[in-house]
């Protein structure tokens, strides 16, 4: 493998590696297993404090191929710089210390470069995350999904709309040297390969891509200046700065649509890591002034999510209503779901103190845009507590979760950004009964009153009869705050607090989104289900049935199906004695409470299906124990 210093290799491969112990062992042997073999690699040490030099120099052992270069910490664009001065080969491409090659990284992007007479080639990536998980991504902004199996393709690059729609990244690259030529990275800032990008495609027209993820991406590695949280963001403006300039230049038409479309592309991509409050809202002032400054639309490109662009304007886009008991177990779990950046949690609870008491757990856990709240009925349950988080609440969007649920990883996000797009008033999602794992549940008491449920998260068609068969879980559902506030939809208190509002919801909103997948999962211990194992009496029972009984038929314009007040106090029943913990004797006087709720209001002379589940003790109490068509005398009114 070694060759004389007077016989040039055909690539150089330059490895920056600066505190990346853990890595740079495997980024330099993947380099090592290529199977084209005809290379150099020029690897900087820039000025590591770690292990990072003696792991590379174990790596490399004896290869004749690898030359180590040490100098001062000059950042990632100096030791680039450095590689670049060092080069010796016709192609040069390079690999970050924390990443690495797939096998035929390099025998794959030369034969397209030979075969194309290219200037230089791009190929998709693989990212490797923390937890083991692997995805890929094609390298072009528009068609991430691009299939693995396509061939590689000429893109052209006449304009600069068609140059940002590509990756800038430096990595996934091979480059000619006469491309390059007298280009060096912008040293002392951080998104380096913007300007280094731009520049070279301003040399040329065109640019090869394979869409196969040649590249292997490590994500989520601490200190990775792409997932970093630091005041280091605002350098992404004077590369902004740096980018205007070049594509001001005579080389390409479009710079300026060109300019709007990546400032807002990039200014979202660096928000997704800014947590802390503070920053976050200099950030996005930096930005407004910025876009205006350069006489750009405020407003990003539909292309970007829907929740940045609310939060750009000034808006909030998510606000997470959580009333709270004050135990602290079922809080930390919730604690534990991802709540997007921008985003506000209410906590609401009975007085101020404990209020403040889950601020301070929520802080703690790394969670910010925290406010607590004081629920306007203190001692009437999480109801009127969710009344009070939704009146307070500033976001578009607004979702009521219950303490010790959890919300799977992204589902916020998800949800906020199909909701604003399809402008919806209400979304419903599965979700596992249970914490890691358990049955998955459709959302619906009745799946045969759906036809079929969407296999995609989209449209669901809602009838009334539909409506009023969804399961009431608040964790598993999103609203548009606008439309709860304008039809007056609220909680109840004590019994049944969920079903006011979420039927209410189903039978007045205009467009419904089904989300087809466990979007959470509900704590079913008893610290998290509490209320809800608590024993209900059947004249609460009565006393919130009453209640939607005189609301709903005013929240639609078709009527409410035949005997659905029967189906759902046989639901009622259901769970009550299902969930609810009574003795013998104390089930026994619910019981004939309950056969005195349904004579007084005739529903044991109401005809009509029951949900699947319930049992044939409840449907017979729903008889009054009378056999189907035994006729019945009543004193009690008549069923609606």
């Amino acid at each position: 493998m070694s060759r004389p210093d007077m016989s040039p290799p055909t690539l150089s491969v330059i490895v920056p590696v600066h505190d990346v112990q853990d890595h740079i062992g495997s980024c330099l042997e993947s380099l090592k297993a290529q199977t084209l073999t005809d290379f150099e690699a020029i690897v900087v040490d820039d000025g590591s404090t770690d292990d990072s030099p003696a792991r590379l120099r174990a790596a490399i052992g004896g290869d004749p191929r690898f030359r180590v270069v040490r100098q001062e910490n000059r950042g990632l664009s100096g030791a680039r710089n450095t590689g670049l001065d060092l080069a010796r080969g016709a192609v040069i491409g390079f690999l970050d210390g924390d990443d690495r090659f797939a096998p035929e990284f390099l025998s794959r992007m030369m034969a397209a470069l030979e075969e194309s007479g290219a200037d230089w080639v791009a190929c998709g990536l693989r990212n490797i995350h923390s937890d083991g998980h692997c995805d890929s991504h094609s390298a072009l902004h528009d068609a991430p999904a691009l299939a693995a199996g396509d061939t590689p393709r000429l893109w052209p690059l006449e304009d600069w709309e068609q140059v940002i729609a590509h990756f800038p990244s430096a990595w996934n690259k091979l480059y000619r040297r006469d491309l390059i030529a007298g280009l060096r990275f912008d040293e002392g800032t951080w998104f380096e390969d913007h300007a280094f990008y731009l520049r070279a495609a301003a040399r040329t027209r065109a640019l090869l891509h394979l869409p196969e993820p040649l590249y292997w991406q490590t994500r989520g590695r601490a200190g990775q200046i792409t997932g970093s949280d630091s005041e280091r963001i605002f350098e992404q403006f004077p590369v902004l700065d740096r980018a205007a300039g070049i594509m001001a230049g005579p080389e390409k038409p479009g710079g300026d649509a060109a300019l709007a479309r990546l400032a807002h592309r990039l200014i979202w991509e660096r928000s997704t890591q800014v947590r802390d409050p503070e920053r976050r809202a200099r950030f996005l002032a930096t930005a407004r002034d910025w876009l205006a400054a350069r006489g750009l639309p405020s407003a990003p490109d539909m292309a970007l999510p829907r929740d940045w662009a609310l939060e750009l304007a000034g808006g909030v886009a998510l606000s997470l209503v959580l009333p709270w008991d004050g135990q602290a177990e079922p809080l930390a779990d919730t604690l534990t779901s991802d709540l997007p950046p921008g985003s506000e949690l209410l906590i609401v609870a009975d007085d101020a103190a404990t209020a403040q008491a889950g601020v301070g757990m929520a802080r703690a856990a790394g969670v910010d845009g925290v406010r607590g709240l004081v629920a306007a009925e203190p001692g009437r349950g999480p109801g009127p507590a969710r009344n009070a988080g939704l009146a307070a609440a500033a976001g578009a969007l607004v979702v009521f979760v219950d303490a010790g649920d959890r919300l799977m990883p992204g589902v916020l996000a998800q949800w906020c950004e199909a909701m604003l797009r399809a402008e919806a008033d209400m979304g419903l999602s599965q979700f596992r009964i249970g914490l890691r794992e358990g049955h998955v549940h459709s959302g619906v008491h009745d799946a045969e009153l759906f036809a079929e449920l969407p296999a995609a998260t989209g449209p669901l068609e809602m009838t009334p009869a539909r409506a009023l068969a969804l399961h009431c879980h608040p964790s598993a559902k999103i609203f548009r705050r606008a439309f709860l506030l304008e039809r007056d939809l609220q909680f109840g208190a004590g019994a049944l607090e969920c079903w006011p509002l979420v039927h209410g919801a189903a039978l007045a909103a205009g467009r419904v989104l089904y989300f087809p997948w466990p979007g959470c999962e509900s704590a079913e211990d008893d610290a998290g289900r509490s209320l809800w194992r608590s024993p209900v009496p059947a004249t609460a029972l009565g006393e919130t049935l009453d209640a939607c009984a005189a609301l709903w038929p005013r929240l639609g314009d078709a009527p409410l199906p035949p005997g659905w007040q029967r189906r759902l106090w046989a639901r009622a029943l259901w769970e009550a004695l299902t969930f609810g913990h009574r003795d013998r004797v104390a089930r026994m006087r619910f019981l004939l409470s309950a056969a005195h709720q349904i004579r007084r209001r005739g529903l044991h002379r109401m005809q009509g299906p029951l949900d699947p589940y319930v049992s044939p003790r409840i449907e017979g109490l729903m008889r009054l124990w009378r056999s189907p068509g035994q006729p019945v005398a009543s004193r009690g009114r008549a069923g609606q």
